[in-house]
């Protein structure tokens, strides 16, 4: 099963029915940098890269685009790329690291703040509580920073 990211927008201050989005209030989450997010669990296995984040990424690297392409994405549904896995894990996460960090793609630099995991707080609790430590310590992310976040990823895979 493929989550995209291109998931229809949520409205901008109100939930369809004219209602506050349940994190309205905002949410507390701050990265352990535990390299959990970094894992293959069950639907999440792809890290979309539009073509802008690998150019930036093989720059970080020191590589060209096309051998950054070949070494390191791997060609997925209806022509999307995604960062390779090895052994259930990114590529980039070494000793529980991402290698990658100051160059990491969108989908990875806006988590746990995607629309799927901010669907209902039961979708909150299944995909990032009971998996993240980080989820509920840290700062208060605010309802703009997370609109902020969601928008961010919007599309962004569609750029491929």
């Amino acid at each position: 099963m493929t989550i995209r990211l291109s998931l229809p927008p949520m409205p901008d201050s109100e939930e369809l029915d004219g209602s506050a989005p349940w994190w309205s209030d905002g949410l507390s989450f701050e990265c352990t940098g535990c390299g959990k997010c970094c894992l293959a669990r069950e639907k999440y296995q792809y890290v979309y890269v539009n073509i802008h984040e690998r150019r930036k990424l093989a720059g970080h690297l020191g590589l060209k685009l096309a051998t950054f392409t070949r070494k390191y994405t791997e060609l997925v549904d209806e022509g999307y790329r995604s960062l390779r896995f090895e052994d259930g894990a990114c590529v980039f996460l070494q000793d529980g690291l991402c290698r990658v960090h100051e160059a990491k793609p969108i989908q990875c630099g806006t988590w746990p703040f995607w629309e799927e995991n901010l669907s209902s707080p039961q979708a909150w609790e299944d995909e990032v509580a009971s998996f993240s430590p980080g989820a509920g310590k840290g700062p208060l992310i605010s309802a703009e920073q997370i609109r902020i976040a969601i928008k961010k990823t919007d599309g962004a895979a569609d750029l491929k």
